[in-house]
């Protein structure tokens, strides 16, 4: 499984090499280990609102899913987080030139599949994705949600995810 794993991620960070959303991939000296790029900047859950450009970070969200959409990548992994909501959020980076980067690509999964009966899979986490400008909505501008479609959910909403997490 973690061959595959590394096999996934090194496959989603080379169509992602140029984005800017993803750190380049270095080497893959064998099929257990690669080396990418460190990335330095500061995890989503830890930065303060008050601190940042928080237009900037939903433009740079809307880019970066833009970008694993015009890749054929879902990463799987970015619609949640842990505080206060849905799950993990050190999957992304805000770096000190305001850029978002999604690191951990080992569960990523390709937006088309060619098989047919295989080929609505990666719908889900693909629109799971999506919920990263909820979060970012929720999380940095609530005054915002609402005025984007895919960020469109109520507070009442995020309470009920929250609860139905916990349980």
């Amino acid at each position: 499984v973690g061959r595959l794993a590394l096999q996934r991620e090194c496959w989603a960070l080379r169509r992602l090499e140029s984005s800017g959303h993803a750190p380049r991939l270095i080497d893959r000296p064998d099929r257990y280990t690669i080396e990418t790029e460190y990335v330095a900047g500061t995890p989503l859950e830890k930065l303060d609102p008050a601190q940042i450009n928080a237009d900037k970070l939903f433009d740079q969200g809307c880019s970066l899913l833009e970008t694993l959409k015009e890749a054929g990548i879902v990463h799987g992994d970015l619609g949640h987080d842990s505080w206060q909501s849905m799950g993990r959020e050190s999957n992304l980076i805000w770096t000190a030139d305001e850029r978002l980067v999604a690191i951990d690509f080992a569960g990523s999964l390709p937006l088309r599949l060619p098989f047919t009966p295989l080929r609505n899979l990666c719908q889900a986490p693909h629109h799971h994705d999506g919920l990263l400008l909820s979060k970012i909505g929720h999380h940095f501008r609530p005054e915002r949600l609402g005025k984007t479609a895919e960020v469109d959910w109520p507070v009442g909403l995020w309470d009920l995810l929250r609860f139905l997490g916990k349980v």
